[in-house]
């Protein structure tokens, strides 16, 4: 019968811990970039315009009005949605409370092709759908 260990085991011990140590980063790695806001998924967004209106429509299910954070800029709108998320662990055995407060921010910048009045802005929020109405300031110029 042929020797049936692993190709990383014939290695020097030196090889193998070196082996662990890059398996174990990169394990690490993997378990923390969730919650890295690089990585999450954008805020779905739809962008249309109509004679009248410059609309931006983000699909936020699940979130409160109260997550949500609107910032004019002069040719952009930023949408922000906050996720609080606590957790409690109790030990009955050792009496041992631990709380966990995880806080996580998304965020889109939609940019808009005319200078906006922050005035004129207005923003509905029903059953997820985040709907922006921009008046449509845009002048088209006619071409000879």
């Amino acid at each position: 019968m042929s020797n049936q260990q692993p190709w990383s085991k014939k290695l020097p011990q030196n090889y193998q811990d070196l082996l662990k140590t890059i398996d174990g980063f990169f394990q690490n790695t993997m378990q923390q970039i969730n919650d890295n806001p690089l990585f999450l998924p954008p805020i779905p967004t739809s962008v249309y315009e109509t004679k009248d209106s410059f609309i931006i429509e983000a699909e936020l299910p699940g979130v409160s009005k109260k997550q949500i954070n609107l910032d004019i800029y002069r040719q952009a709108v930023r949408i922000q949605v906050t996720q609080d998320e606590r957790s409690e662990y109790i030990d009955d055995k050792s009496g041992i409370t631990e709380r966990v407060n995880h806080t996580q921010m998304r965020q889109r910048v939609i940019p808009v092709p005319f200078f906006i009045q922050e005035q004129e802005v207005k923003a509905t929020y029903k059953n997820g759908l985040l709907q922006i109405l921009i008046p449509n300031k845009r002048k088209q110029i006619p071409i000879e």
